[in-house]
């Protein structure tokens, strides 16, 4: 463990009230000129025990890799909107995340990432989201 990662997930449905789920865990922080890499596992909380997660920010790009009881990797661009494979262990999906907003502040103590997005299958809307994320590097 080298940092302490809080998580706040937010998922709107169109006449329901918003779910929200917000945990913290331990995980890796990584940070260089080019940008950064979390990684954690993930919670019974968020129904995804056994997958480790893998958040990459590049510029205004942020890719969320996912791999174990869940596979999937999502690209999260400003304006686009992009396709992944939903892969758990009762079937697959193919979904899409059309992002509404990034912001992201990253340096060599810690990282502050948001993403506004919405998700789709076969353009109809699953759900309106909101990822939050803030790392604080510890020790060495």
């Amino acid at each position: 463990m080298n940092a302490v990662i809080t998580i706040k997930s937010t998922q709107g449905f169109e006449f329901a009230r918003p779910d929200e789920i917000e945990f913290v865990t331990d995980g890796e922080y990584l940070h260089d000129e080019s940008g950064s890499i979390i990684r954690y596992m993930e919670s019974e909380l968020t129904g995804l025990t056994g997958t480790e997660t893998a958040v990459s920010v590049r510029g205004n790009e942020v890719i969320v890799r996912r791999r174990g009881t869940l596979n999937s990797h999502m690209e999260f661009r400003e304006g686009e909107k992009s396709r992944f494979l939903y892969d758990t262990q009762f079937g697959s999906a193919t979904l899409s995340v059309d992002t509404r907003k990034i912001k992201t502040r990253m340096d060599p103590t810690g990282a502050e990432i948001q993403i506004d997005y919405i998700l789709d299958m076969d353009h109809a809307v699953v759900s309106r989201n909101s990822l939050k994320l803030n790392v604080k590097r510890v020790g060495n």
